[in-house]
C-alpha cells in the first residue's frame, strides 16, 4: 500500500505528523512518503511541495490578504494543484495533518478527496470552529459561530466573520469524502457536538512515541549533563507565552508553594520567562529544541512534569514525560486528565485554581515515593496506550479500511463512530 501524507512541516512535530511513524508503517507493508511545504529535513521520503518560483512570498502575500478579509486557509489555490505531484497520483491513500497553517485552501478537500481515500488527523478544533485553534469557555461553535467572544485568539480576525467561515466549512465537509482521526476521547466527545463533523467518521487513534527512547534512564547522569545542583527537586514544564498553556498559573503556583527543599526548573520552549526566580531556585532554560537527546535527559532529569494547560487535544509532551517515568500535573477540562490517566497516574486539578495547583506540586515535592510510584504507573499506561508500534498498528488497519470501502470491498461495521482504543 502506497500512503501520501501531507503536512505544512516535517521535523517540527515529527512524533504526530506521521514522520518518525516511517518505519512502523513499513514493517506493516505500508510505503509512507510526506508532501511538506516546510521542509527540513534530509529524509529521503520527504518531499517540498508548491515550489514554483516565488511561491513562499506569493502564499505570504496572500496570508496577508487573508488576515484583512478575516479568513483563514482559503486563497491558497496551489492547493488544487496536489494531483500533479506523482506520489500523490501513485497512492492508495491520502492523510492529511496541520492543513490549516497558511499553506493550503480547504477548498481543494472536495476534489482531493474526490481523487483518493483519505483521512484527516484533527490536531487541534480549528477545524469544528470559525476562527480559533480552541474555544476556550465559547460554546458557539456548537451552533454555528458568530458574535465571537475572542477575535484575537489565533488564528485572530479583524471583523467578525466567525459565521460565515463556519458556513463555509459546512459547506466544503459536506462534500468532502474523509475519515477523521481524533487522538484523545476529549476531541472525540467535542466532534460528537459539532455540527460541522456531522456524517463524518470519526476514529479514536491516540498518538504514540518510540518507547525504547523516550524510557526511565539514570535521572543522576542527566542531572549531571544538564548542570543540575546536588540535593535539588526537579520540576520540568513548558515556557509558552501563548494563551493556552497556563504559563501564568504556574507561575502564581509556585509562589505559593512554601517548601524547605531547594528547587531546580527545567523548561522548554521560551526563555527568560523564570529570570525574576534566579536566585530563589536554580533556572535551566533550555528554549526551543529538536534535540532529542536533550530533551529526553530534561524529562528523566525531572521528578516530574507540570503542565496546566488551559486548552491541549492530546498532549504529546505528557506522553514523552510519562514515558521515562515521570508523572503529570495538569488542569481539568482539556484532553490531559485522561491522557495522563489522573488521578490514578497523574494529578488533574479545577481550571485554573492556583492554591490546587500549588497544593498538587507540593504534595510532590514533599513526597518523593508517591512520585516515583506514580511514574512507575505513567510508564505502564504508556507502555499499554502510547507506543508507536500500536499506532502504527490502528492506522495501517484504518487505512486498508478506507481504501477497501472506496473500492467496494469492505465488509466491516459501517458506523459513524470507530474507537481503536
Amino acid at each position: 500500500m502506497k500512503l501520501v501524507q501531507v503536512n505544512v512541516g516535517d521535523l517540527v512535530g515529527r512524533r504526530f505528523n506521521g514522520l518518525d511513524l516511517h518505519d512502523q508503517l513499513g514493517k506493516r507493508g505500508v510505503e509512507s512518503t510526506h508532501l511538506i511545504w516546510n521542509k527540513m529535513s534530509n529524509v529521503p521520503f520527504a518531499r517540498q511541495i508548491f515550489d514554483y518560483p516565488g511561491s513562499r512570498p506569493i502564499t505570504h502575500f496572500i496570508g496577508e490578504i487573508e488576515k484583512r478579509l478575516s479568513i483563514h486557509s482559503i486563497l491558497q489555490l496551489h492547493s488544487f494543484a496536489l494531483p500533479i505531484y506523482k506520489t500523490f497520483r501513485m497512492a492508495d491513500v491520502v492523510h492529511y495533518h496541520i492543513v490549516h497553517d497558511g499553506f493550503f485552501s480547504l477548498l481543494a478537500l472536495p476534489a482531493l478527496s474526490r481523487l483518493k481515500p483519505s483521512v484527516w488527523t484533527w490536531h487541534d478544533p480549528w477545524p469544528m470552529t470559525g476562527h480559533c485553534i480552541y474555544p476556550l469557555d465559547c460554546i458557539n461553535w456548537e451552533t454555528g459561530c458568530g458574535n465571537c467572544p475572542n477575535l484575537l485568539l489565533p488564528f485572530p480576525m479583524r471583523k467578525d466573520k466567525t459565521a460565515e467561515q463556519f458556513s463555509l466549512k459546512r459547506r466544503v465537509f459536506a462534500k468532502t469524502k474523509m475519515d477523521i482521526v481524533l487522538a484523545s476521547r476529549w476531541m472525540i466527545n467535542m466532534a460528537e457536538r459539532s455540527p460541522l463533523a456531522r456524517g463524518l467518521r470519526l476514529h479514536h487513534i491516540p498518538f504514540g512515541i518510540n518507547l525504547t527512547k523516550f524510557r526511565p534512564n539514570n535521572a543522576t547522569a542527566s542531572r549531571e549533563r544538564l548542570g543540575v545542583l546536588p540535593g535539588r527537586t526537579v520540576i520540568c514544564l513548558r515556557t509558552f507565552g501563548g494563551p493556552f498553556k497556563g504559563l501564568n498559573y504556574f507561575l502564581q503556583a509556585l509562589q505559593k508553594v512554601v517548601t524547605d527543599k531547594p528547587l531546580c526548573l527545567i523548561t522548554f520552549h521560551d526563555k527568560g520567562h523564570l529570570n525574576h526566580m534566579i536566585g530563589r531556585h536554580q533556572i535551566i532554560d533550555l528554549g526551543w529544541t529538536d534535540d532529542e537527546l536533550e530533551t529526553i535527559d530534561a524529562y528523566t532529569a525531572a521528578d516530574f512534569f507540570v503542565m496546566p494547560s488551559t486548552a491541549e487535544a492530546f498532549g504529546m509532551m505528557a506522553i514523552e514525560a510519562m514515558a521515562c517515568g515521570k508523572p503529570v500535573i495538569c488542569f481539568d477540562g482539556t484532553s490531559l486528565p485522561e491522557v495522563t490517566f489522573a488521578p490514578r497516574a497523574g494529578i488533574s486539578v479545577p481550571m485554573g485554581d492556583i492554591e490546587a495547583l500549588a497544593a498538587a506540586m507540593k504534595r510532590w515535592i514533599e513526597d518523593p515515593n508517591e512520585c516515583q510510584h506514580r511514574g512507575l504507573i505513567s510508564r505502564q499506561i504508556c507502555e499499554q496506550h502510547y507506543g508507536e508500534e500500536l499506532q502504527g498498528e490502528r492506522l495501517t488497519s484504518l487505512y486498508k479500511e478506507v481504501v477497501a470501502r472506496r473500492s467496494g470491498n469492505y465488509t466491516g461495521a459501517h458506523s459513524p463512530m470507530s474507537d481503536r482504543c
